[in-house]
């Protein structure tokens, strides 16, 4: 009997490690540099099946670069993965579909990497709503808080993972990829995103909940970054008039300007020391905004065939590279020219000119609507929408709870104690 409890013992073991050793070697969220086999793992089909989470944590750990960029698929795919002239190096460490939650770990995590001077985070309505707080191979990555080594230990071993890295396989050895990611962008299919991304949207503000406490949260994480003497640039993605309009029509314009009006009183809040190396002029923390109806926002749809795309945007919700530059650019105060000129594109929001701002982007809503060549078409679009209303999406309601507040206030709260230290 006693022989056969060790057998069993060793099997499993022995299944274990080639099992994790699979996964680890194949390595699917491409996390390593050295793992790359012609022919098993060369083209990471699936690297972004988890919204890039696995390779992200281990990035914040890891990179030299001095500037980070932060948000979810907006920020993703509308900047460059890096920017090789910018000073100190420039890296995208976006997610797709995170939120608050991960965005304020994030923040934590990326402040004890001694090269960091300055992070740029992207948010929009979806990062305050009552969504799952977190992508489930969130876990497995130093976003937790854990080791790399732990993460490596968990990655290994997950059985989603392990799914990844068996497809990563089978696609390098048969060709095939994941086809609907690869083509989501594809210029035959942008003026149909364009048209069908208006009833998407629609239903989805119809049913958005605000959690307040999610402002304060991404705020939290944020600390740690300004403890650290890293300069942060807060900014509301620039999404396409088309959508905008979704959300005045859905009647939560009132929870974005809330938004802006919560982001402008918790940045005012804090008084950081100054920046240790800044990248902008300014502040050691700002609040940007690039939505409201501007003039690039309300560009053109792409052509039916494709032909002639939206130089600007891939499609309604998420924007191009170009645009991202520009939205640098702006911060950084350089020449900008129509139609992302400074008195076009993206204002700097404080609680002095945050009610005149919102009267702005009112006005230049009802100008939009009334002068563009496709607002009457938009407009009967949703007025068709509003005669019969799509059902709400039906999805359970989370809320941040009182450990996921103090897990974080733990990480924040030790990396403020070592600033202090090391400043006296």
């Amino acid at each position: 009997m006693k022989g056969y409890a060790v057998r069993l013992v060793l099997t499993l073991a022995a299944w274990l490690i080639l099992f994790g050793g699979f996964t680890f070697i194949v390595d699917p969220y491409h996390v390593n540099a050295w793992s790359e086999i012609p022919g098993v793992n060369e083209r990471r089909t699936r690297a972004h099946a988890d919204g890039y989470r696995v390779a992200v944590g281990h990035g914040l750990v890891e990179t030299q670069a001095g500037t980070l960029l932060f948000g979810s698929s907006r920020s993703h795919d509308g900047f460059p993965q890096n920017i090789p002239d910018w000073p100190g190096g420039f890296e995208n460490m976006a997610m797709g579909g995170t939120n608050a939650f991960e965005i304020a770990n994030a923040a934590a995590l990326a402040a004890e990497n001694g090269h960091l001077d300055c992070a740029v985070i992207g948010l929009d309505l979806r990062e305050f709503g009552d969504y799952p707080r977190a992508d489930a191979t969130y876990w497995l990555t130093p976003l937790a808080g854990g080791s790399q080594l732990q993460s490596h230990i968990q990655t290994s071993l997950s059985l989603d993972a392990f799914a990844r890295a068996l497809q990563t396989v089978i696609d390098n050895v048969t060709g095939g990829s994941d086809v609907d990611w690869e083509t989501a962008y594809a210029p035959e299919n942008s003026r149909e995103r364009f048209d069908t991304e208006l009833a998407k949207r629609y239903r989805s503000y119809l049913g958005f909940v605000y959690d307040p406490e999610r402002s304060d949260f991404v705020f939290r994480g944020i600390d740690a970054l300004l403890a650290r003497g890293v300069q942060v640039r807060v900014f509301i993605h620039p999404i396409h008039s088309r959508i905008e309009e979704a959300r005045w029509r859905a009647g939560i314009d009132d929870i974005d300007l809330q938004i802006r009006r919560d982001l402008v009183q918790l940045a005012a809040a804090r008084n950081p020391a100054p920046s240790r190396a800044p990248c902008f002029p300014g502040a050691p923390l700002e609040v940007w905004d690039f939505a409201g109806f501007s003039e690039v926002s309300q560009s053109a749809p792409p052509s039916h065939s494709g032909d002639e795309l939206n130089p600007w945007y891939y499609e309604p919700s998420h924007y191009r590279p170009a645009l991202g530059l520009a939205i640098l650019d702006r911060m950084l105060g350089e020449d900008t020219r129509p139609p992302v000129a400074p008195e076009q594109f993206g204002v700097r929001l404080t609680a002095d000119n945050l009610d005149q701002h919102w009267a702005d982007v009112t006005a230049r809503r009802a100008d939009w609507l009334e002068n563009d060549e496709w607002a009457a078409w938009l407009t009967e679009q949703y007025d068709a929408m509003e005669a019969d209303p799509p059902p709400i999406e039906e999805r359970p309601h989370v809320f941040l709870n009182r450990d996921d507040f103090n897990s974080l206030e733990r990480r924040v709260s030790r990396i403020e104690a070592q600033a202090a230290a090391g400043n006296e």
